[in-house]
């Protein structure tokens, strides 16, 4: 076995994350700005990470009750905070495309569409903090509900090596299956993308200096940005089609973003080693 300075603990690796999510669910209740915010919603994604690996080791104990319970329950605070989280991505998107020097027609209808957004992130922040307040100890016991299952497995290491070819492994039997309509079909890309998100996550338990999985982590990260810059103006381009017309200058200033990241996301894609 590898010493443990060059080796993942997956287990260990849950515990630390569960720790992380008990910190930004405090931190998003007392005060739910755009960082607390972000940072919940990545902790559940990152534990739906570690998740997803064990689900592929050997010689794990049973712990699949636990594992769905807390599953539940997380993507029930991912989606709550995912809500607020994409409406503070757009305001930013907002000012890139409208800033204070824009054009007059432009500019009102960034403006008009901003604060409706600013309302809809109250709304939405309103319900995630009671989703936070409702789920809290709900999410806590069902998270040492699982970290107790698999407390006997919990020095268990994996070699850099290792985890790299699980991860190589769990992205290659978890992404869509190509289809000849798949290079338009936005779904099965938006499916790519979350699926590389967590092989990301998967890869990131190496230490650092374990230069094969940081590579891979790196990889997985940039195919999970490119696709998700182009997610983000597609929905802000049909959200502005929606709220201040398809004919607006601003619509269709994300609609061209949209249409540019699209390319890009598609040519990383066809390239991606993995």
């Amino acid at each position: 076995m590898a010493s443990s300075q060059t080796s993942a603990h997956p287990i260990l690796s849950l515990r630390e994350q569960v720790t992380a999510l008990e910190a930004a669910i405090t931190l998003c209740l007392a005060d739910p700005k755009t960082k607390p915010v972000h940072r919940l919603r990545t902790t559940t994604r990152r534990i739906e990470g570690q998740l997803a690996m064990l689900e592929t080791l050997p010689r794990i104990p049973e712990h699949k009750k636990p594992a769905r319970e807390a599953t539940r329950l997380l993507k029930k605070l991912r989606r709550a905070a995912g809500r607020v989280r994409d409406i503070d991505v757009q305001l930013d998107l907002i000012d890139e495309i409208a800033p204070n020097t824009a054009p007059k027609k432009l500019k009102a209808d960034a403006d008009k569409l901003r604060k409706r957004l600013v309302r809809d992130r109250k709304e939405f922040t309103a319900k995630l903090m009671k989703e936070l307040d409702r789920r809290r100890s709900e999410v806590t016991l069902a998270l040492e509900a699982l970290l107790a299952a698999l407390e006997s497995v919990e020095k268990l290491a994996l070699s850099a090596t290792e985890l790299a070819q699980l991860a190589e492994r769990w992205f290659a039997a978890n992404r869509p299956p190509e289809t000849a309509k798949a290079e338009d079909d936005a779904d099965h890309l938006h499916a790519v993308r979350k699926v590389a998100k967590l092989a990301r996550y998967i890869a990131e338990n190496a230490p650092k200096g374990a230069k094969r999985p940081q590579q891979m982590a790196e990889s997985f990260e940039k195919l999970q940005q490119s696709g998700g810059e182009w997610h983000d103006w597609l929905v802000l381009a049909e959200i502005s089609g929606k709220r201040v017309g398809a004919s607006s200058p601003l619509t269709a200033a994300f609609d061209r973003r949209s249409r540019v990241s699209l390319t890009a996301y598609r040519r990383y894609l066809s390239e991606f080693p993995v």
